[in-house]
């Protein structure tokens, strides 16, 4: 596969062209990764502001208290959907359950390192550590290609 990129200053959004000698599952994953970078969900600021959160901007997700909450490396967001709900939807756009409470996003962890108790601890891009419970540790290595489904 090869990739181009060319810059131009005249465009009003970012135009993606793909050619392939056939339209197999190859560039069917290509068409919805790239389509999944855009998809969102409905977040609640703390003043009660609703706003727009892009899926793949959010590094994790936390239940707390009956309450779900998204964490981008900016800010936080009240989602009005249950953990488990989250989890089915995103699990095909590289997120996992590492916790009984938390969903991280696969491609905002920057680094891995072990734990006591057969735990993980994943750094993210925000530098801001979780913990992947023992429970969940062979789901977070499945997820990212450490072992098989």
């Amino acid at each position: 596969m090869k990739i181009f990129v060319k810059d131009k200053l005249n465009l009003a959004e970012t135009e993606v062209e793909i050619r392939c000698g056939e339209r197999d599952a190859e560039v069917e994953g290509i068409i919805e990764s790239i389509r999944s970078l855009e998809e969102n969900l409905m977040g609640e600021m703390e003043n009660g502001d609703k706003i727009p959160v892009i899926i793949s901007k959010v590094l994790y997700f936390e239940a707390v208290d009956r309450n779900v909450f998204a964490y981008t490396t900016s800010n936080y967001y009240r989602v009005r959907r249950p953990l488990y709900d989250l989890e089915e939807e995103l699990v095909k756009r590289h997120f996992v359950r590492i916790s009984k409470a938390v969903i991280v996003n696969l491609r905002a962890v920057k680094k891995v390192s072990p734990e006591d108790g057969r735990r993980l601890k994943l750094l993210l891009r925000n530098g801001e550590w979780v913990i992947v419970s023992r429970n969940y540790v062979n789901d977070f290595k499945r997820g990212i290609g450490m072992k098989e489904a």
